[in-house]
């Protein structure tokens, strides 16, 4: 079981509307974190609020990892006022990684609201292999945010908001029929809201393309015990089942998620 961290707080800055990037001082070097693992951090004082808030890790280096907040509740208001100095209760690394064997090829990374967020890990650590090409969709409701980021890692960038003055209005679906009608790509890794994920899904079902989601349960407790970020699944031939989101995942095969209608 993962134990429990008290970690400094090194930086925290507002960046968009409502979202922080909080860098935190790794409690160790033998801290080891991959790409669509997540925290499960302490959001409060005392004994409220009583569950934990649960944060994909954005980016991590030797010393030091990085989440991106959406200030939406009193528990990540409580993350995002505080100050660099300040210390947080942690619980983690948590939860599976994306498979990402591939190295040779073409892939697609897609991301919806702070979605994007655990797509920069993988995005950096996909572009140290030489042969994979990386392109890169990133939606949004409002104001982009990360994207200078994610362009250390890949030039390839498409930016798509509700708002007008980006590469693409509306949503990231319409960027994705299109890179895939005209581009050979080998696999497909995502991460946003249900809806964003399950045309995602569907869309890459049609074209026979390797898809892995990150999925964006509610979660409690982290550790697979409370039973409340469970979602469906099917291998093969198997019957449908319930699995553990941060347990079992939360990076799924497209091909095994069964949405609900």
């Amino acid at each position: 079981m993962k134990k429990k961290n008290l970690c400094e707080i090194l930086e925290n800055e507002k960046i968009a509307d409502n979202i922080y990037r909080i860098k935190i001082k790794k409690p160790s070097e033998d801290f080891e974190i991959m790409a669509g693992q997540f925290l499960n951090i302490k959001c409060g004082e005392g004994d409220f609020p009583l569950l934990r808030r649960p944060i994909s890790i954005g980016l991590a280096d030797k010393d030091s990892m990085t989440i991106y907040v959406n200030k939406v509740g009193k528990g990540t208001e409580f993350l995002c006022n505080r100050e660099k100095g300040e210390f947080i209760d942690i619980l983690g690394p948590l939860g599976n990684t994306f498979n990402m064997n591939i190295e040779k090829g073409n892939v697609l990374v897609v991301g919806g609201g702070i979605g994007v967020a655990p797509l920069l890990e993988l995005t950096k650590t996909l572009s140290s292999k030489s042969d994979v090409n990386i392109k890169v969709i990133l939606g949004y409701r409002d104001e982009p945010f990360i994207v200078e980021e994610f362009k250390k890692y890949t030039k390839d960038i498409i930016v798509v908001s509700e708002k007008e003055g980006f590469d693409y209005k509306g949503y990231v679906t319409k960027p994705l029929e299109k890179e895939l009608k005209e581009t050979k790509y080998d696999e497909v890794f995502a991460c946003g809201p249900e809806p964003m994920l399950k045309s995602v899904n569907e869309i890459c079902k049609e074209k026979d393309i390797v898809v892995q989601l990150l999925l964006e349960e509610r979660m409690a407790c982290g550790i697979g015990a409370c039973l409340v970020c469970t979602c469906k699944t099917k291998k093969g031939n198997d019957d449908w089942k319930y699995v553990r989101t941060c347990k079992e995942g939360p990076v799924f095969y497209g091909k095994e998620v069964i949405f609900d209608e």
